[in-house]
């Protein structure tokens, strides 16, 4: 596959999982970029290894895989990771696989950094670890662990803890967790600096972590969404009170595991900062209800 000499032209990023919340964010935040120019392959192209000739010929600088966050438990998930086995083989173009921190057991009592083995035996976090092993075979690709992820869109975890409190339906949610939530836009703006920073020249490849500044408990970062949610909806303050009430039973009973991400290697090697992700809460938040 052919790369792009003309340093005036944009930089060809060939999506795998547009369709995904990273994927369409991606798409969404970079609309009025001129410098990135896209390609999004059918998810079917990606699974059938009688069409690599289709994949050959596009000629591309990089490739994202956006797909493996929100793929690896599917039963054909092994077909996209032979994919993934193609390109680390045979394409002339680095491959950033966005992964995660729950590849991490979660025993360790500070974050994880990129050295840390992961350690996880749970099956999506093995399915990920194969995917990394995978990517990483390429020294010029690199595995982007990221955080608890927040967009507003699908599934989204936000999303569905207004869906509960709209219908009035208890959040019990266990304390077990501590970790970092990020949006999904904070990330974009990781992946796009990378990207332009690798095209022109940067020579940094392996495992990076980026996630938003501050750790937070899973019951934690739902009292952040119930807060803001009851200057909108009267069913939330009782879910505010019904927390505050059972959170130190909980946390008597609990053993916490930590699943944040120690986040300087990004900074040294590439100058990203991590951001605060409260803010960008509230705003989803309150972006939710006027929608509604």
């Amino acid at each position: 596959m052919s790369t792009i000499q003309n340093i005036n032209a944009p930089i060809r990023i060939l999506l795998l999982g547009s369709n995904t919340e990273i994927g369409s964010s991606l798409l969404q935040l970079s609309k009025d970029k001129q410098e990135f120019e896209w390609l999004c392959p059918e998810e079917s192209l990606l699974l059938d290894a009688n069409r690599r000739a289709e994949l050959e010929a596009m000629s591309f600088n990089v490739i994202i895989d956006a797909l493996s966050l929100r793929y690896a438990l599917q039963n054909d998930y092994s077909a996209f990771q032979s994919t993934l086995q193609y390109f680390s083989e045979k394409a002339q173009a680095p491959l950033i696989m966005i992964s995660s921190a729950q590849v991490f057991s979660g025993n360790k009592d500070v974050p994880y950094a990129e050295t840390d083995t992961p350690d996880s035996s749970d099956a999506y976090a093995l399915a990920l670890i194969k995917s990394e092993n995978i990517v990483l075979n390429n020294p010029d690709s690199i595995v982007l662990r990221t955080g608890w992820l927040f967009s507003g869109q699908g599934d989204d975890f936000v999303c569905r803890t207004l869906g509960l409190i709209k219908d009035g339906v208890n959040l019990a949610y266990k304390d077990d967790l501590i970790g970092s939530p990020t949006p999904v836009s904070d990330l974009v703006r990781v992946i796009l600096s990378m990207i332009n920073q690798g095209h022109y020249g940067a020579a940094n490849t392996g495992v990076y972590h980026y996630c938003c500044a501050e750790e937070i408990s899973w019951i934690g970062l739902v009292e952040a969404i119930v807060a803001t949610s009851s200057q909108f909806d009267p069913k939330a303050q009782v879910e505010v009170e019904a927390i505050s009430d059972s959170f130190p039973e909980v946390q008597d009973v609990v053993v916490m595991k930590r699943q944040s991400l120690s986040c300087r290697k990004i900074f040294n090697h590439f100058g990203i900062k991590q951001r605060p992700w409260r803010s960008k809460l509230r705003s989803l938040v309150k972006e939710l209800y006027q929608a509604n």
